[in-house]
């Protein structure tokens, strides 16, 4: 026995509009198998099939005026638009963990009594942007197991660490100090020590903050925390640390 559809009834089970299907029609993306003596369209189990091949596409942000084609040369590929639907899924599953995380942490700023200003949730927002950039959803998860291993008040810490650091870094680059005076190579071990602490060896973390480097430069990559020189200074500085110690 053959099963049929109203229109009513598929939109209704499928979470649409009549007028949805109606547009669908119009279009020539979804027509019915038939018409009832009614004058009813009809769907069988083949338009139901082609219904979820729109839907995912149109999930996975596909416009409407691609998906036809779409459809057209994917005919039988039914495993490869799960999978890739699936792989979506997937990824926002890790993005809603990603935001979890981060919303845990401003909770444990606020439940210390501290008030985060408008400038630090503009500050997060660009760093999630950015984060989206350079490092894949792996290895982000992996930031943010970075992160609650360090734990807020190490991350605190650190970052203040890293301003006294580029301070002192920037008075011997003002002072004209040799990059091989010990005082500066005191400085260029500590800065490499600081970036081990963050990445924790992971390569996938350190490719992705050398490749944010690279591309924005140090002064937009630090959100100004190291003007250009300064920057140039202490990368010769490292590297006559990397050719004495090697």
């Amino acid at each position: 026995m053959t099963t049929t559809w109203r229109i009513g009834e598929l939109a209704e089970q499928a979470g649409l509009t009549v007028r949805t299907l109606h547009h669908y029609d119009a279009i020539g993306l979804l027509r019915p198998s038939a018409r009832s003596a009614a004058g009813y369209r009809l769907y069988g189990a083949a338009e139901v099939a082609r219904l979820y091949h729109i839907l995912a596409l149109r999930q996975l942000g596909f416009p409407l005026e691609e998906i036809a084609a779409c459809l057209d040369a994917q005919a039988g590929g039914e495993r490869a638009l799960v999978a890739r639907q699936l792989a979506r899924v997937d990824e926002q599953l890790a993005a809603q963990r990603r935001l979890r995380a981060q919303l845990a942490q401003l909770l444990d700023v606020l439940d210390r009594g501290w008030a985060p200003s408008s400038a630090t949730f503009l500050d997060t927002m660009e760093a999630m942007t950015r984060m989206d950039q350079y490092y894949s959803p792996e290895v982000r998860d992996r930031i943010d197991a970075r992160g609650r291993e360090l734990g807020p008040e190490r991350i605190e810490e650190a970052q203040r660490e890293w301003a006294e650091l580029l301070d002192a870094v920037k008075a011997e680059k003002d002072a004209g100090t040799d990059v091989a005076d010990p005082r500066v190579q005191a400085l260029a071990r500590r800065w490499q020590e600081k970036v081990a602490e963050f990445h924790g060896g992971d390569q996938g973390i350190r490719d992705g903050l050398i490749a944010m480097y690279d591309k924005e430069g140090p002064v937009a990559a630090s959100r100004g925390m190291i003007d250009q020189e300064t920057w140039d200074y202490a990368m010769r500085a490292i590297g006559w640390t990397s050719s004495a110690d090697g």
